[in-house]
Order: structure tokens, then C-alpha cells, then sequence
């Protein structure tokens, strides 16, 4: 459906200074957010799956996204938990293959979708435009490869205090918290839940993270980049 008046401020607002969006040009981010149509999903409903076919760009305006990969015993890892700001569904589109990654929604979630064949439109137009959706899929890669290391990273502290940077570096503002589960985040850290739960308490001890329930967030920021770099 069109996006409502009040809907279209508060979109514009947000993907205007967050994301990859708000990194394009003032032409280019008007004619996305004139195209894009709002959607809703309930908390625990799919966007969409892996092995789908790819049916246009998906713009997190309010709540959370949860985005897991196939493992090879047939089970899905959860990779991370991603907020207001993230564009995704770009992979797949433009290489012409099934999706990679099952996007959920964590909580309640509102998207701007822009469809496959609306993106195509944009790009037929004007050629030169690749390079706005190609900078998506850089910045969508920077993100695989950042929690890529942070998985290889050894010692359950250091792994678990890296983790809570990236997460806090997506938050609009730094220290907010972190709303999900200790299970959540053992998964996103392939580790045992005793194990997460001992780091927690180790780094909150320290004074550098609170630890509430099925909430966590970063209060000393410096200490804990300093301890990581360690």
C-alpha cells in the first residue's frame, strides 16, 4: 500500500540518517522512498526464507530482524539480530539467485519494501545507478565480515565484548539496550549458554556492560574496546 503521510515523514526521517540510504544522494534516496511500499509482520513471522526467490528490497523503518543461515546438519544459525537502519534482500536480486538467508522478524517489525521490478526500472533508466545497490551489497558484505571474525575470535570475553560493540555501533544512539535473550545470543556466538552467562557476569563485574532481563547493553564503551584490543 502507498506509504501514509505520517508513515512517509517517519521513514523518510530515519532512512535519511541511518543505513546505506542516508550514504545516497538526495535524488536517488527520494525516488527509493517514492517507490516503497510499507509492511508489517508480526513478531516471529518470516520476511522471507532461504531458497526463496527474490522479490525486492527490504528497508527496517521500526523494531528488530532476526537473519540465520543454513548449516550443514540441516538446522539454521543464528547470525544477528539487526535493527531500524538495515537494507536487505540486494544479494540475491541483482545475481538472479534464491535467497541465502531466512530474514524474521524478532519483534514486531514496520519495512519499506521496494519491489524486484521497480529496482530494475531504477537501473534501466539509469545505468550508472548499479553503483548505489552495489555499495549495499559492500556494506551488507563489511557487516558478514565482521561477525565472521568475531565468531573466530577466541576467549568467550573477548568474543562476547566484541559481539556487544558491533550490536552497540548499530544502535542510534551508544549504550542503548540490547533487547534479546541470553539463548539469542549464545547462538549468535555459537557458544553454551553457562558459558555466555559466565562472560556476562565476568564483564558486568568489570563495570563495562549492565546486564538486565533478556537485555544487555554497553555502559563503558572505551574500557571494553581497550579490552578487546588487548
Amino acid at each position: 500500500m502507498p506509504l501514509p503521510r505520517e508513515e512517509t515523514r517517519r521513514s523518510t526521517e530515519l532512512l535519511s540518517v541511518r543505513g546505506w540510504l542516508a550514504s545516497r544522494d538526495p535524488a536517488f534516496q527520494q525516488q527509493v522512498l517514492a517507490l516503497a511500499r510499507l509492511r508489517s509482520f508480526a513478531p516471529k513471522q518470516t520476511i522471507y526464507r532461504v531458497g526463496d526467490e527474490p522479490d525486492g528490497l527490504y528497508g527496517v523503518v521500526e523494531g528488530s530482524v532476526s537473519i540465520s543461515v543454513p548449516t550443514d546438519n540441516g538446522l539454521d544459525y543464528l547470525a544477528v539480530r539487526a535493527d531500524p537502519g538495515l537494507w536487505i534482500g540486494d544479494l540475491a536480486l541483482f545475481s538472479d539467485q534464491r535467497r541465502l538467508v531466512t530474514v524474521t522478524a524478532a519483534t514486531a517489525v514496520t519495512a519499506l519494501f521496494v519491489s524486484a521490478l521497480d529496482m530494475r526500472a531504477i537501473v534501466r533508466a539509469d545505468p550508472e545507478r548499479f553503483r548505489d545497490f552495489y555499495a549495499l551489497t559492500h556494506e551488507n558484505m563489511a557487516l558478514t565480515l565482521r561477525l565472521l571474525t568475531n565468531v573466530a575470535t577466541p576467549g568467550s570475553d573477548h568474543r562476547l565484548g566484541m559481539r556487544l560493540l558491533q550490536h552497540d555501533d548499530m544502535q542510534p544512539t551508544p549504550g542503548q539496550w540490547l533487547e534479546y535473550s541470553q539463548d539469542e545470543l549464545a547462538q549468535m556466538l555459537a557458544m553454551s549458554l553457562p558459558t555466555l552467562q559466565r562472560a556476562l557476569k565476568r564483564l558486568a563485574q568489570a563495570g563495562m556492560i549492565e546486564v538486565g532481563y533478556a537485555r544487555m547493553r554497553v555502559i563503558d564503551r572505551d574500557r571494553l574496546i581497550s579490552y578487546c584490543a588487548a
